[in-house]
């Protein structure tokens, strides 16, 4: 049985970062009724997961998102709560995508520190090889994911709401957000997104809801053994952050040898690799890796995130006027690159982005040296 004061626990989990959106702000306006009819439906079994909205992004590229109101977005936070100890006991130490911790920089750090170690120093040869997982959520198997994650259940938890959470994630996972949504931009906006990467093109069954914490999970989850399998072969390292999954090995004919039957245990799951995306060189020619090219013991942000960073900018400062709740998401929308340029050998673009940004919003901004990041003006 769910107990009522572990839902309010976990509501204030949900509601971080989303306190000024429209269906949190109507959930806490009657918050002790919403849960107490979110506690009831969930132990009577009559709680749907349809409350749901769907809106697209340009950034990085063009693709769907799916988000749910509160009372949903309780529930998936309670599965995230109850079922976060064991997806961190079971999930590979490779494995880098929502996990606290193992955010993007680590899965970069991880990865370039494989090529130290495999080329001894930068020494030895070595290959690294770039694979790409094509509609990895979109094409997702909705049965066998959630049959992953009911057996995780079976077998690692022993709470006295066993059955709920069961109950919970088939709920949550079977929810086909596409035919129970609200869309909250133009439908032309869907004409920039490949007709196979949206789930309203997708027969009941198929494919996972970017946006819902319950997926992220899961498809951190989906493809863990091949992960595993992966890292059981000698001479060889894999970093894997999302769909992207990173290589480097001392022995590119037998990592070669082993395609077959990798594209095989990944077809198991309806999973294939994206054949124009396949990427194989010598570390000494430089590794692109989520963003940032790495070359020995250096690393640079790309040239695609240094343009995407000055176009966000340019839309920024063309706007006349910036109204005050929309200066906290600028603010954060720069740092953000400020963020990725810090990490690596990336001082003259940084500089040059800096000055950018205080010459086109210097009205609105500060930089804050201590930082080095921007900040608003108090007036």
């Amino acid at each position: 049985m769910v107990k009522l004061e572990d839902l309010f626990s976990v509501y204030y989990k949900a509601r971080s970062n989303k306190r000024r959106s429209r269906d949190t702000v109507r959930f806490e306006m009657n918050l002790e009724a919403n849960l107490l009819q979110l506690w009831r439906e969930l132990n009577s079994r009559t709680f749907r997961a349809d409350s749901n909205y769907a809106f697209t992004v340009s950034v990085p590229k063009d693709r769907e998102i799916f988000a749910t109101e509160m009372k949903n977005r309780v529930v998936h936070h309670y599965l995230d709560w109850r079922m976060r100890p064991i997806y961190e006991s079971v999930l590979s130490d490779r494995s880098f995508n929502n996990r606290k911790g193992m955010g993007l920089h680590a899965a970069i750090d991880c990865f370039r520190n494989d090529v130290f170690e495999l080329t001894e120093g930068y020494t030895k040869d070595a290959w690294c090889i770039h694979l790409d997982l094509k509609g990895y959520f979109p094409n997702a198997n909705v049965e066998k994911a959630l049959a992953q994650q009911l057996d995780l259940i079976e077998r690692y938890y022993d709470g006295e709401d066993k059955d709920d959470i069961k109950y919970m994630m088939e709920t949550c996972m079977r929810a086909d957000p596409a035919r129970h949504c609200s869309i909250y931009v133009p439908l032309s906006c869907w004409e920039r997104i490949a007709p196979e990467k949206s789930l309203f093109n997708k027969p009941v069954g198929v494919g996972a809801a970017i946006g819902f914490l319950c997926w992220q999970n899961a498809m951190g989850l989906y493809i863990n053994d091949v992960v595993k399998w992966l890292q059981s072969h000698e001479n060889l390292r894999v970093v894997v952050f999302v769909d992207d999954i990173y290589v480097v090995t001392k022995d590119k004919p037998g990592f070669l040898a082993l395609m077959p039957e990798l594209r095989e245990r990944l077809a198991a799951l309806d999973v294939r690799l994206n054949e124009k995306k396949f990427f194989c060189q010598h570390y000494s020619k430089g590794i692109r890796c989520l963003g940032t090219v790495l070359k020995f013991e250096r690393s640079y942000i790309n040239r695609t995130t240094v343009n995407r960073a000055f176009a966000r900018l340019r839309e920024w400062s063309d706007k006349r006027y910036i109204p005050i709740d929309e200066r906290a998401n600028m603010l954060c929308s720069l740092n953000t690159y400020f963020g990725m340029m810090k990490k690596g050998n990336n001082r003259k673009i940084l500089q040059m982005f800096k000055e950018k940004c205080l010459s086109s919003l210097g009205r609105f901004i500060v930089w804050n040296e201590k930082k080095s990041c921007l900040g608003l003006k108090k007036k």
